[in-house]
């Protein structure tokens, strides 16, 4: 008999980052929740290599011929994903873990909530060597993350969970917005549907001092500039507070910008 395919895929994608893969995979490894996992190398000049599978999770690997940024990766994982029919997806990136009871927080919480399509969580932040550096807490209600996104992304990346339907209502990744790819998904959503955030550290998300670089920063501000620009609406106050925002960072020192965040966060 062949076994019945779990509710839950994550997607990984990869770059160049054979051990931060593996890390991720060994940790997915452990958990029994039932899952599998599609992993996507964005055509690393020499390709990355994993088993095909990891404690119960069966994984597949599928290559990129080259290399064309995140959302064309996530995208080639989504459709595989897609078309085999799980109804709910998980995010993680290379060296970024879910912590315990991550997965089935997230599936039960979509099951009680059919109008909300997508659910992060908190998220403990460290650096490289695995330091404990400062926790991320989001907002929880959904009026209250749609106000938070005229400034900012209202969930972190690598720890959302995607209801399927709401993708295939919504769309999959945009190119238009390089770097903040994400944070155009998130507005689309929450114009269809719900958005939340379990109020729980459920996943640890690295901060890498090679990761973001200042001129990465500053393209993900026009980028995000571009999402507010592209969204806006001129009778909500939040709208022009939020470009003045991202404005006003695009003129603070990469340096300065870290250290205010590790303050406020900690």
């Amino acid at each position: 008999m062949t076994e019945a395919r779990p509710d839950l895929c994550v997607l990984i994608p990869v770059f160049k980052d054979q051990s931060g893969l593996i890390e991720t995979l060994e940790v997915l490894g452990r958990e029994s929740h039932p899952f599998d996992i599609v992993v996507v190398d964005d055509g690393s000049p020499q390709p990355v290599t994993c088993a095909e599978s990891y404690g119960p999770h069966a994984v597949t690997l599928m290559r990129l011929d080259r290399n064309r940024g995140i959302e064309h990766a996530l995208n080639a994982g989504l459709e595989a994903i897609l078309a085999r029919g799980y109804p709910h997806i998980a995010r993680l990136d290379c060296g970024d873990l879910p912590l315990p009871g991550r997965f089935e927080r997230q599936e039960d919480f979509l099951q009680a909530n059919p109008r909300v399509g997508m659910v992060g969580t908190w998220a403990r932040c460290v650096d490289d060597d695995g330091n404990y550096m400062f926790t991320l807490r989001f907002p929880v209600d959904h009026d209250e993350m749609l106000r938070k996104q005229r400034y900012v992304p209202a969930l972190l990346h690598p720890t959302i969970m995607i209801r399927a339907e709401a993708l295939r209502d919504i769309g999959l990744y945009s190119d238009r917005y390089k770097t903040a790819e994400d944070y155009d998904l998130f507005v689309r959503m929450g114009r269809n549907w719900r958005l939340a955030n379990i109020p729980e550290v459920l996943t640890q998300y690295t901060i890498s001092a090679t990761g973001t670089t200042a001129a990465k920063r500053k393209r993900n501000l026009v980028a995000r500039f571009r999402v507010q620009r592209d969204n806006f609406s001129a009778r909500d106050p939040h709208a022009w507070a939020g470009m003045a925002r991202t404005l006003l960072f695009m003129a603070i020192p990469f340096g300065w910008l870290n250290a205010v965040k590790k303050k406020a966060w900690k």
